[in-house]
This record gives C-alpha cells, sequence and structure tokens, in this order.
C-alpha cells in the first residue's frame, strides 16, 4: 500500500505542544507573536498575523481592503472552493477566470471586467504570472490579494509569494506543505493599517481590552497550534526541497509531458504533484486497483459548482482541466522507489 498522503507528528511538534499548554495561555500565547515574527520574516513581509483558517485569511484580508456588496472581486475557478467562498461572505460579487491549461493558474486575461481586488491563486504550489495580475491590478487600481494557501515557500521572479501583492494568505490546513496540526491561517503584508485591522477583526473588532468599534470575529490562532507551527516552520524549505526531488522523479519516468508547466520565473513547492491525461479515470482506477493512493484537485471548478452556476460562466479550458488532472502522492516522506512503482502503473496504462 502506498497511501496518497501521511500526516507528520514528530516527537518535537509533541514536545512543544505540551509546553505550551503547561506554560502559555491557550489563547493568544507567546507562541502565536513568535510564530508571526517567525513566518513573517521568512516570508519576506513586516507583518503576519495568525487567524484560524486560510479561509479567514482570505476573508479578512478582503474585508481589511473595504471590500463589499458593491465590489466585484477577480479569482479562479480552478482552486479550492475557499477562494470564491470568501468573496462571497463579503456580499461581494466573484468573477471568475478561466485558466492557462499548461499550469493550473489564473489567466486573467479571460476577464474584461473591472474589479476591486484580485486574488490569484498559486494553485498546487505553482506561482502563477504575477506580472500580467500587476498590469491588471495597475490598470484596475485593484489590490492584489495572493492565495498562497498552497504555496508556502514557493518564489516568484526571486520573492517569495505572499510578499509581492498587497496581501498574502496561507493556510495550515493539515496536507499543506506545513500545518500547524489542524486548521490555521496566516496573513502577511507590509501595510500597517491592513495589519491593524485584522488584528481588530480577528478577535471580535477589538481596539481594548473593553471596547469594540468594528462587527469583528473569533477567528484567532490558538497558542498550541502556533507552537507546532514554530517547529513545522523550520523544517519547511528542507521538506519542500525534498517535494521538488520527487516531482523530477515523476518527470525522470513518465516524460515531462503530462506533467504541469512551471511558471519561467517561478520555484514550485509541489503542494500537490499533477499529470494531465485523457486516459485520467481509467490512470485512477488502475492505481486504486494497486492499492496506489490517489486524488482529484479539483474534479468540478469552482463556476460548475451549484453555488456559482447562477454565474452563467462559460469556461471552457478550466472544464478540460478538470476532466484530465489527476493528483500523485507527494508528501516528502514517500520514497524514490515508492515514485517508480506508481510510475509503473500508470505507464501500464497510458
Amino acid at each position: 500500500m502506498i497511501p496518497f498522503f501521511i500526516p507528520e507528528f514528530t516527537k518535537e511538534m509533541e514536545n512543544a505542544a505540551i509546553n505550551a499548554l503547561k506554560n502559555e495561555k491557550f489563547v493568544m500565547g507567546e507562541s502565536v507573536i513568535k510564530f508571526e515574527e517567525e513566518f513573517a520574516r521568512y516570508i519576506g513581509t513586516k507583518y503576519a498575523i495568525s487567524v484560524n483558517s486560510g479561509n479567514a485569511a482570505l476573508q479578512l484580508s478582503l474585508i481589511s481592503l473595504g471590500i463589499n456588496e458593491k465590489s466585484k472581486v477577480i479569482t479562479s475557478t480552478n482552486s479550492f472552493i475557499a477562494s470564491a467562498n470568501c468573496i462571497l461572505m463579503t456580499g461581494a460579487r466573484p468573477i471568475l477566470c478561466d485558466i492557462n491549461y499548461n499550469d493550473g493558474n489564473i489567466d486573467i486575461k479571460t476577464t474584461n471586467e473591472k474589479s476591486e481586488a484580485i486574488i490569484p491563486v498559486h494553485i498546487y504550489g505553482n506561482p502563477c504570472d504575477l506580472d500580467s495580475i500587476k498590469e491588471v491590478s495597475e490598470t484596475h487600481k485593484a489590490p492584489i490579494i495572493e492565495d498562497a494557501c498552497q504555496a508556502h515557500g514557493a518564489i516568484f521572479d526571486h520573492k517569495k509569494v505572499g510578499s509581492i501583492g498587497d496581501v498574502g494568505c496561507f493556510s495550515f490546513y493539515p496536507t499543506k506543505n506545513m500545518t500547524v496540526g489542524g486548521d490555521g491561517g496566516i496573513v502577511t503584508t507590509n501595510n500597517e493599517e491592513i495589519k491593524k485591522k485584522i488584528d481588530s477583526l480577528r478577535d471580535n473588532g477589538r481596539t481594548t481590552r473593553t471596547e469594540y468599534d468594528k462587527l469583528g470575529f473569533t477567528m484567532r490562532l490558538n497558542t498550541v497550534s502556533a507552537a507546532i507551527g514554530r517547529i513545522q516552520l523550520r523544517t519547511l524549505d528542507e521538506k519542500n526541497k525534498r517535494r521538488r526531488e520527487l516531482a523530477s522523479l515523476y518527470k525522470k519516468f513518465l516524460g515531462e509531458g503530462c506533467m504541469l508547466n512551471e511558471n519561467p520565473k517561478g520555484t514550485s513547492v509541489y503542494h500537490q504533484i499533477i499529470i494531465k491525461h485523457k486516459k485520467r479515470d481509467e490512470i485512477f482506477s488502475h492505481l486504486s486497483k494497486n492499492n496506489i493512493g490517489v486524488a482529484i484537485h479539483y474534479p468540478i471548478p469552482i463556476h460548475k459548482q451549484s453555488l456559482y452556476e447562477n454565474l452563467g460562466c462559460s469556461l471552457p479550458i478550466s472544464e478540460k482541466f478538470s476532466n484530465e488532472v489527476l493528483s500523485l502522492p507527494s508528501f516528502p516522506q514517500l520514497k524514490d522507489d515508492d515514485i517508480k512503482i506508481i510510475c509503473e502503473k500508470i505507464n501500464e496504462v497510458i
């Protein structure tokens, strides 16, 4: 049996969690402050504000930028549904874009609509074309909220994603390149005003211990999760390096033709290792029968979900893409010999 994913839990993570439970406040303890400082330093921004999920990071970022029911926000249809749901949560209207078939990332040129914000998604850990996003952003005067929920440590044009737009958003869900042992998220920014707004919004709109000046939420990251996140952050680059090694092995045994392209100015961290093939369903079935874990990200594009069908989008590239993509095991503990076995079984089909 080769699993699709194995969650990591180390003795160091356990010790950090127990130490936080014994010695810190359960909410907003010292580990939260240190984790935020360390993550901001890693990404290359002045600030990082932890929250309880990647969805919360996106939602609070939009609110802090003044997005409301009068706004339109551009994002990709090829993503986890939170990339669009966060827009609806502010009352704004999502503008769903088609994608580049070669890498699965947003193709901003597939819409001419003006927007008040843009959420480019660095899907599968592969940086999207931020140069084209910046052009539209400058034309529309629309801030960029990087959805880097799958791209911890990815690089575009020599900078970490999450440091290039006005705001960056990350998720620490257990399957991500780094986790906090459960749900969690963080916002990165160089803008002090945005930082202060999200500080308040995640804590019920609090301004002082007893005063509140806005409608906020309970979206803080708990102290134990932050303590685990600090440990995970220390090994992130090492684990990302291993993911890139795994991707190279897949390319060696399968050929590069069925793999997604990397952005020429980017460095992917391969949150998912994706192949595209017209025999996707046959490959899926054959791997499953041979006890090899496999998944599809994402079988139904966002614009085809019942929640978004009223938008009336026609996005043919995304629809073709969703019928051909397959996610292969890509966790760092995977052995080289496992990759050979997986590829042998795939090649039996293709």
